[in-house]
């Protein structure tokens, strides 16, 4: 078995770099993120947020999202291990850096950190059912839908449960 993946605290990518966030960027970004689809219709204020991106989990990886400038532009959480493969938690890019390729040098980085594994066969990912762009984006980059879970995260709304399979061409 190869090294476990999320081993390093900082990894810079061809668009971005994902590293720790500092107390002041949790809190930044948890009001982003309480004011973002998701988390603005299923209710999360900035402080569960808040307490949820600075929480010491062994199995829960949190990385800001930075621009070239450093500039905090989202967030992804990754736990693992979680059934043959990670867990993408919360994974969000500001609004004004989506389209830019962000998310799909972020998926394709897990995608090669995985790989370095080869006894991790999935990528996992949930969904709003209303989050349409959300469900795009893991569309195009190979997830497909694996079940509906009712009522999950909040009462009255759906969740889609998505898995890449990974393989050597994926």
């Amino acid at each position: 078995m190869a090294d476990s993946p999320f081993i390093h605290s900082n990894y810079t990518l061809r668009l971005c770099q994902l590293r720790e966030l500092t107390q002041a960027e949790i809190i930044a970004m948890s009001q982003t993120l309480a004011q973002m689809e998701p988390w603005l219709t299923l209710n999360y204020s900035a402080k569960t947020l808040a307490n949820y991106l600075g929480c010491q989990d062994p199995s829960l990886h949190q990385y800001g999202i930075t621009s070239p400038t450093q500039q905090v532009t989202g967030v992804i959480c990754i736990r693992y291990p979680w059934l043959r493969g990670p867990y993408i938690e919360l994974f969000a890019v500001s609004h004004s850096q989506q389209g830019q390729g962000i998310g799909r040098d972020i998926i394709n980085w897990l995608v090669t950190e995985l790989r370095q594994n080869t006894n991790l066969h999935n990528l996992w990912a949930l969904v709003s059912e209303f989050n349409h762009e959300a469900q795009h984006f893991y569309q195009k980059m190979g997830f497909v839908e694996m079940a509906q879970l009712d009522d999950l995260v909040v009462t009255g709304y759906n969740e889609i449960l998505l898995r890449k399979v990974l393989t050597s061409s994926s």
